[in-house]
Parts: structure tokens; sequence; C-alpha cells
């Protein structure tokens, strides 16, 4: 039975682990009120990103758009020759004309020329000029402006829209008539229009454009530079590139060349599997062979179950060895195939046939005239053991030499079949190893350029960032020393005690002093920024060196391991091809010694059942007859006479009558002999040799 303490600490489990347990809420709701509060955190610091980026947008395009356009006014002065603030002037009045600052440009440049054509006494524009009242000479000294405004004062006076519109066409070009417009009412229009824009705040000064096309020079090297970045980063990675590219279309071909030059190892590999297919064939069919010889020896089998049951009823000794030798040298040479091989091996020894047949025919006899029906038996059973055991041994050795042959062939393509694959392995091993060792260098090599272009792009940015913070500071005190030159010439204006060449000489000290220790911090960072980048690169190009290192270590002994499993593999498959060939080989020695050696066993045993066979027969002794008592009478038998009569049983009575005791003697043993022969068939235990 649990006690308290155990029941309290179940509820303080309880308590503390279960669902709905307070701690459990607490937990939670601890959680939930960490999420929220960490999405407000993020949710306010999105907006306050948003709000920057409100912020910072907008001033960031009006600086672009105040890049853009001061540069284009800039650039446009340079070609023109017309000023700034005159140009900026000129395209409000053109758009307020429906036309353009471009189109301006383009007049202005025509008129031009169209002016050095007079200067040079080009007839077509000298009689132009001469409609407008006005000759070459009447534009020298004057600004181009000047003799802009000259030419609309000209061409205003024009009342005739279409001569009007032809001379504009031929002063300003094919964009003459979309200035009409604004040349309708001559200088006076013009000038009109340019204080508008001066009272709207629309002229861009020299200084604004200039500051302009400072400012959109420098971004346009930033991105320039940033661009070049992208290319040095191509160049620097081209030559591992090109290199990569080089390898790998010769190793292919290589790859491509070995199998060129090794057409015979696909060959031969044809070959093989061409022999592994006849091979494999000729086994198909020597199995089914032994199968078909197998039924052969079972058939051979019921034969001498049949045998036995006919010699069941055969009782004369002589017709059983007769049928036995008949019908084991028949059944032999008919389901064995052997008997034509047979015949020409006893054509060649039918010297040692027909002396073990002489002798065995002999024995027979013997045997015979003594009455030993089993000795005949054995004699008979021992000469076709004997011939068997010969034929035997003849056809083992032809077998020999065709199985060794065969088992040559096939550890020859084995052995070939494992070089060949070890060579492959070996070569797939060694290409792989190659490869991972160039890929690995390539890889070093590029992440180590990566690395060293990363470095460069962050010190090129640092150094970016701080020459724009040194131009932002600059241009602030420039802004600032015009309003303080502004207040000085208020100032001046206001107060006759004032000394503005002293205020202007301080202040311009003074901005000076910034500028300068600006200057000299940023080049103490730029310093700075040099040293770790140099340190950076440094440290990248002895880890580099490092990698290859350990790569092409690791390359070596991957080569070295791959060789050595390679002679391994080599040195196994040659020890099994000689393991294999003279396991065949002494394997047929031992079945031809046990065959060698059963014959000799069987030859003796023949040779000794004949020199018993032939042994002479040991005369029995005459009964002795007991001497008569003179109490014995004699009987009527003994008084008999057998002269002249034939007489069984006084031929029993003399000793001959143990002619049939050994007639029935030799009955029995020769039954007992059949019986046991015919045991052995039916047991499968009869059989020539082992």
């Amino acid at each position: 039975m649990a006690n308290s303490g155990s029941i309290k600490a179940g509820a303080a489990y309880v308590e503390i682990f279960a669902d709905r347990s307070p701690l459990i809420r607490g937990l939670r709701a601890a959680e939930i009120s960490v999420k929220k509060w960490g999405q407000s955190v993020s949710a306010m610091g999105r907006q306050m990103m948003g709000l920057g980026t409100a912020i910072i947008g907008p001033l960031i395009g009006a600086a672009k758009y105040f890049s853009a356009y001061g540069d284009s006014i800039a650039k446009m002065s340079k070609r023109t020759g017309v000023g700034v603030e005159s140009l900026s002037a000129l395209g409000f009045a053109a758009e307020q004309s429906g036309s353009n600052l471009e189109t301006v440009e383009k007049a202005i440049r025509k008129m031009q020329q169209n002016i050095l054509d007079a200067n040079m006494g080009l007839k077509t524009t000298t009689d132009i000029f001469a409609m407008l009242g006005v000759s070459a000479e009447s534009f020298k000294n004057l600004k181009p402006e000047e003799q802009f405004r000259l030419m609309a004062d000209r061409l205003s006076k024009i009342e005739d829209p279409s001569k009007r519109a032809a001379i504009a066409m031929k002063i300003f070009g094919k964009s003459g008539t979309q200035l009409l417009p604004m040349l309708e009412k001559g200088s006076a229009g013009l000038d009109e229009l340019m204080n508008e824009a001066k009272q709207l705040g629309l002229v861009l000064s020299s200084e604004d454009a200039a500051s302009a096309e400072e400012l959109n020079d420098a971004l346009n090297r930033m991105w320039r530079t940033i661009k070049m970045s992208f290319g040095n980063i191509g160049a620097a990675v081209a030559p591992i590139i090109t290199d990569l590219s080089n390898k790998i279309a010769v190793i292919v071909g290589k790859i491509s060349n070995w199998i060129k030059e090794n057409r015979g190892l696909f060959q031969t590999a044809i070959f093989v599997g061409a022999g592994l297919i006849a091979a494999g064939g000729a086994f198909v069919v020597f199995g089914n062979a032994l199968i078909y010889a197998g039924k052969a020896f079972a058939i051979i089998r019921t034969s001498f179950t049949v045998l036995r049951t006919g010699l069941a009823f055969l009782m004369s000794p002589i017709g059983l060895i007769i049928a036995a030798v008949i019908s084991l040298t028949g059944v032999f040479l008919y389901f064995t195939g052997y008997g034509s091989q047979l015949l020409n091996w006893l054509g060649n020894c039918f010297n040692t046939l027909k002396e073990d047949a002489t002798n065995a025919i002999g024995g027979i006899s013997a045997a015979f005239a003594k009455g030993d029906l089993g000795l005949a038996a054995r004699i008979g059973w021992l000469f076709v053991k004997t011939e068997w055991l010969r034929a035997k041994e003849w056809m083992l050795g032809y077998w020999h030499s065709i199985k060794l042959f065969i088992m040559e062939v096939w550890y020859s393509l084995v052995y070939s079949i494992a070089s060949a694959w070890y060579g492959t392995v070996y070569g797939i091993e060694v290409a792989f190893a190659e490869t991972a060792g160039f890929i690995g260098q390539v890889w070093t090599r590029a992440g180590a350029i990566l690395k060293t272009a990363w470095v460069d792009a962050v010190q090129f940015f640092k150094t970016i960032w701080i020459g724009f913070k040194e131009w932002w500071a600059n241009t602030i005190d420039a802004v600032a020393k015009k309003l303080m030159q502004v207040w000085i010439w208020w100032k001046k204006i206001t107060d006759s005690s004032f000394d503005a060449a002293a205020a202007e000489k301080q202040l311009n000290d003074s901005f000076a002093q910034d500028r300068d220790d600006r200057e000299s911090t940023a080049n103490q960072k730029l310093l700075q920024i040099d040293k770790e980048s140099d340190a950076k690169r440094t440290a990248i190009e002895q880890e580099k060196e490092e990698s290859l290192t350990d790569i092409e270590t690791r390359r070596a002994g991957r080569r070295e391991q791959s060789k050595a499993e390679f002679n391994s593999g080599m040195a196994g498959a040659n020890q099994y091809l000689e393991d294999s060939l003279k396991n065949v080989i002494d394997k047929n020695n031992t079945d031809k010694k046990a065959v060698a050696d059963e014959l000799a066993k069987t030859k003796s045993e023949f040779n000794a059942a004949i020199a018993k066979a032939k042994e002479p027969v040991e005369p029995k002794a005459k009964a002795v007859i007991p001497t008569k008592k003179d109490w014995q009478a004699e009987s009527g038998l003994t008084k008999a006479s057998t002269t002249g009569t034939f007489s069984a049983f006084g031929l029993s009575q003399m000793g001959a009558g143990g002619v049939m005791q050994k007639i029935a003697d030799f009955t029995q043993r020769t039954a007992e002999a059949t019986e046991e022969i015919a045991e052995n068939s039916d047991n499968g235990a009869a059989e020539f040799g082992d």
C-alpha cells in the first residue's frame, strides 16, 4: 500500500507536470507574452526601417536627379560654349514653348557652323545672313548666347511665316521650326522667359553644375569600378576554368585513346563471354550425359534385381556362371556406350586380354573339375572386374587429360577476367584520385580567389565609404561656408564697422583646417584598411598552400593504396590459378592411384583364385573296417559278391558314396554366393572399382 510520502510525491508530479497545472499554464502564458513582445519589437524595427527608407529614398533620388541633370547641363555648356545659367534658363524657355533643351543645343551648334561658313565666305550662308540684315562681322566678339539672341531678334522681324520658317531651318537646321514659338518675340521674349526661370529658382549655377558633374563622374567611376571588379573576378577564374576544360579534354582524350589501344581487351571480353557460354554449354551437356548415365546405372541395378530373381530359379551352377558373365558383359557394353572404344582398347590390349581370358577359363575349368562352383563363379567375377578396372584406368587417363585442359582454359579465363577487373578498378581508382585531387585543387584556388576578391571588395567599399563621408562633409562645409559668406555679406551691409575681410579669412582658415583634419583621418583609416586587407590576403594564401599540400598528400596516398590493392589482387588471382590447377592435378593423380591400387588388388585376388583352383585334390583316406568278434555273425550283405555288379550302396560302403555329399555341399555354397551377389546388386554395392 502506498504511503503518504508517495502520494505527496505523485501529487507534486501532477501539480508540476500536468497540462493544466499552474506551472505549465504560467510557462505557456510567458511563452505567448514573450512571442508577442518579440513580434511587436520586430514590427517596430520594420517600421523604423521603413521610415528611414522613406527619408533616405527621396534624398538619394534627388541626389541622383541632381547629378544627372547638372552633369548634362555642364557637359552641354562645354559642347556649346553657352554658360550654365543661360542654358538652364533657355531649357525652361524651350519647354514653355513646346520644345526642349536638346533642340536648343542642336540649333546653337548649327548656328555656330553657319557663322563659321559665313566667315569663310560661303555664298549660300552669306545670302541667308543678308536676308536677315546681318553679316559675319555682326557676330564677332559676341558670346554664343548673345549670338542666339541676335538671331532671335532678326527672325522675329520677318513677317512672312513661310519665309521665317525657311530661314530658321537654314540657320538652326531641321529643328529650327520647333524654336519659332520661343523666338516669336525676339530677345525680349527670351529675356522674359529666362527671368521667370530665375525667379522660380530654376537656373542652375556654374558651381552647382560643377558639383553635379563631379558627383556624377564619381558615381560613374564607382559603378565602373564595381563592374570591373566582376570583370577581374572573371579574369581571375578564367585561367582555372580554361585549365579545367583543357584537363577534362585531355582526360577524355586519354580515355578514348586507351579504348582504341585496348581493343583487344574488349575482344578478349567477348571471347571470354563466348568461352563461358561454350564451357557452360559443355558442362550442361556433360551433366545431362551424367544424368542419363545415372539412369543407365539405375537400369543396370534393375537388371541385377531381375537377374537375382532369375537366379533364384536356376539350380544349375554352370548356368548361373554363364548367365552372370554374359549379362554383366552385355549390360556393360550396351548401356555404357563404351563398346566401340572398348573394342579398340581390346584390340590394343588383346594379348593381355587373351592371357587373362586363358587363365580365367583354365581356372574355371579346374574349379569345375574339382566341383567347386563357388570358386569358378569368383574367378569369372574377378576376370570381369579386372578387365573393367583396366578399361576404367584407360578411360580415366583420357578423361583426366580432357578435364585438365578444360580446367586450364577455365582458370585462364578466370585469371584474365580477374586481371581485367583489377586493372579496370585500379584505373578507375587512379582516375578518381587524380580527378578528386584536381577538383580539390581547383576548388581551393577558386575559394582563395573568391576570398581574396571578397577582401578586395570589402576594402573597396570601405574606401568608397570613407571617400563618401569625406565628400559629404566637404559638401556640408561648402554649403555652410556659402551660408556664412552670405551672413558676412549681410553683416557687412548692415554694419559698417564689421571687418568682413577678417571674418572671411577666419572662415576660410576654419574650413581649411577642418578639411585637413578630415583628410588626415581618412588617410589613416585607409592605411589601416590596407594593412588589414594585406594581413587577410596573406592568411588566405597560407591557408591555400596548406590545403594544396594536404590534397597532394591524400592524392599520393590514394594512388599508393590503389597500387597495393591491385598488386594484392593480382597476386591472389595468380595464387588461385596455381592452387586450382594443383588441386585438379592432385585429384587426378589420387583417382588414378586408387584405380591402379584396386586393379592390382583385384589382379592379385584373380591370380590367387586361379592358383587355388589348380591345386591338386587330396584323396580321401579309406574307411577302417573294424575286426569282427567271434560272437558276430556275417550278414547276408557281407556275404554277397559284388563282382560284375554296380551298386550305389556298395560304392558308398567303399568310400565312393561321398560324391553326392560333395555335390550337395558345392550346390549349397553356390547358392550362398549367388544370394550374396544378388543382395549386393540390389543394394547398389556391386560395382567395378570405386
